[in-house]
């Protein structure tokens, strides 16, 4: 049996199927980006899989309960129908907590990908474990709130068992919701401390910083719940009390795992725009994979000079990066210096030009002639011709 919709119920589950189709096509998408174009499907990402999962879990529960309650007032519904909402709302949140930790932990095993400073690692572990901990023992507090755990639900219709006080549930959710929080800034501020002194373009540094931190967007929701909670304790009228707690927490794992997988998106977007004859762009030919397999998709790292880029270069019809170093000693004679030069190639992308896919790259080291016969006192002048062959499909 079911009750008709009413009240607030339409809007728990209007909430509820808006982020279950979004965080659907975002998962389904950052899947294939990784998996398939960047060839390096890792543990964040399947953190992220069984979040969406839990949280498609957490949705069906939460419709279901809208049919059997859930945002209405007690007096408008049967008395046998109250029990049954009760247990369709006491299922979302083990599962809602369990989506949370599985989603914060694939956003900070991103993280560590790409921190190169032992601080900013510490700082990663020490939120990531604390927030674990701290939801695992929520999620207990709530699983065992009621012992038997259904008398949640059946306390209502003369079952045995008993509850604890639900104030003690109030104050773990506002902790919960606290340290959830400042996590979620936590993560996501700390991708600017990790770009801001490096050797990049301020227009690279914002773009870095702001892909990153998209998973502190779901903090909002957070905060907006944070004046609803104490609707937990309204046992008297509890399916209508925590419409706003239902809503806000749907939004918050929804948003969070939207924002995540956006930020892994980028070398979809640019393997898409490069192969985009409407935008101009060019496909590689041999189907080779402009983002290898040995690296992260995320950040190129150099740890050496503490220094990282995004790879916006991958997937371009630009092929080949040639820097040229001055070294060794002075060699004079008949009037001109030629100094001797150490070269260092460095291939990024899809090289497409020949039989052998490489663009035609040519360095040349310019004599210095000095009429007068002396040396200029630097030494050599460096050179660096790109020339390349762009093949249109």
């Amino acid at each position: 049996m079911t009750v008709p919709v009413a009240g607030r119920g339409p809007q728990v589950a209007g909430v509820a199927g808006l982020f279950l189709a979004l965080s659907t096509i975002a998962i389904v998408l950052r899947c294939y980006c990784r998996a398939v174009v960047v060839k390096s499907f890792g543990i964040d990402d399947w953190s992220a899989l069984i979040a969406w999962i839990l949280f498609v879990f957490f949705c069906t529960f939460a419709i279901a309960g809208v049919h059997h309650g859930t945002g209405q007032h007690s007096y408008n519904l049967p008395p046998a129908e109250i029990p049954v909402g009760l247990k369709w709302w006491w299922a979302c949140e083990p599962v809602y907590v369990l989506s949370n930790m599985a989603l914060k932990l694939s956003i900070g095993v991103m993280l560590l990908r790409i921190a190169v400073s032992r601080i900013h690692k510490i700082i990663i572990w020490t939120t990531v474990v604390i927030l674990e901990l701290y939801s695992l023992g929520f999620f207990l507090l709530f699983v065992m709130q009621c012992l038997p755990s259904e008398y949640f639900w059946t306390r209502f219709t003369g079952g045995s068992g008993s509850c604890i006080n639900p104030d003690i549930t109030v104050n773990a959710t506002y902790a919960y919701s606290a340290i959830s929080c400042a996590a979620d800034w936590t993560l996501g501020l700390l991708p600017i401390t990790l770009v801001w002194n490096l050797q990049m373009n301020p227009r690279t540094k914002l773009s870095v910083a702001a892909i990153l931190a998209l998973g502190a967007i779901a903090s909002t929701a957070t905060i907006v719940r944070f004046p609803y909670i104490k609707g937990l304790s309204n046992s008297a009228d509890f399916l209508y009390a925590t419409t706003d707690v239902a809503i806000w927490s749907t939004c918050e794992t929804g948003i969070g795992i939207v924002a995540s997988s956006i930020a892994t998106l980028r070398p979809l977007f640019r393997t898409f725009f490069s192969r985009s004859r409407l935008l101009g762009g060019s496909t590689s030919q041999g189907g080779t994979n402009p983002w290898p397999a040995s690296g992260n998709g995320y950040i190129r790292s150099r740890n050496g000079a503490e220094e990282f880029g995004l790879r916006s270069d991958i997937g371009k019809s630009r092929g080949v990066t040639t820097l040229v170093e001055a070294g060794g000693d002075v060699e004079m004679g008949e009037g001109k210096v030629r100094r001797s030069m150490s070269e260092r190639r460095e291939s990024v992308g899809p090289l497409t030009s020949g039989q052998n896919g490489w663009n035609n790259s040519e360095t040349k080291l310019t004599d210095i002639s000095s009429e007068d016969g002396q040396s200029w006192p630097m030494g050599g002048i460096r050179k660096t011709t790109v020339t390349q062959n762009v093949v249109e499909t």
